[in-house]
């Protein structure tokens, strides 16, 4: 019974920390939402994901830097984290950073955006 119980600690906290690397990426997404003084018109925090949503402008320089900001330091923050190695805990917090990698693929909302913002920037660039 006993290991039950720590299984379950265990995987309450792995979810805690997942729950705080999503926390942390969308708040990196409305951070740079208000850098670049977009009007926002939701946020929301779900207990399996998040969302914020604002006025597309148009600027997809903006764009691209708000979508990729999360994916690009929540990574570094992940490999700083390994690096220092404080354990089990520590690590996993790592892991779920860089697993902010796979949000840069074209078929996730991020990358969409991304691959968007590129391909409108290649397009004003040509004409």
């Amino acid at each position: 019974m006993d290991n039950y119980v720590m299984l379950i600690e265990v995987l309450f906290f792995l979810y805690l920390l997942l729950f705080v690397v999503l926390l942390l990426h969308e708040l990196i997404h409305l951070l740079f939402i208000k850098l670049y003084k977009k009007e926002i018109q939701s946020f929301a925090i779900y207990p399996w994901g998040g969302k914020v949503v604002y006025v597309n402008d148009r600027s997809y320089a903006d764009i691209l830097v708000i979508s990729a900001a999360p994916n690009l330091f929540l990574p570094m923050l992940g490999f700083v984290v390994f690096y220092l190695d404080g354990g089990l805990y520590s690590n996993a917090f790592a892991f779920f950073c860089l697993i902010n990698l796979w949000n840069l693929l074209p078929f996730t909302s991020d990358g969409s955006a991304i691959l968007y913002s590129v391909m409108n920037l290649v397009e004003r660039k040509k004409a």
